[in-house]
């Protein structure tokens, strides 16, 4: 089975920062505030939490948070037979 996500965020890649406060937002954001807690709570554990996996978002005033994750390939919902 393959499967596609299509996000509305535009990111850059977290090693690409331009500062260390830019890339540590980004990193607060999508774990905490808006990313991988946010997941928890719905049941969603993301498993691949990796630099190359938070992006740095390019619209942070339109998008509201500073980073995000991607790459959900080896997310799993808490429960499910075979998580």
């Amino acid at each position: 089975v393959h499967h596609r996500c299509v996000l509305d965020s535009v990111g850059i890649p977290l090693s690409r920062f331009s500062s260390t406060r830019e890339a540590m937002e980004a990193i607060y954001d999508s774990l905490l505030a808006s990313g991988h807690e946010g997941m928890g709570e719905k049941k969603i554990l993301h498993r691949d939490i990796s630099i190359n996996n938070i992006m740095i978002s390019a619209y942070p005033d339109m998008e509201n948070c500073k980073g995000f994750l991607i790459d959900m390939e080896y997310a799993t919902v808490v429960g499910e037979p075979g998580s």
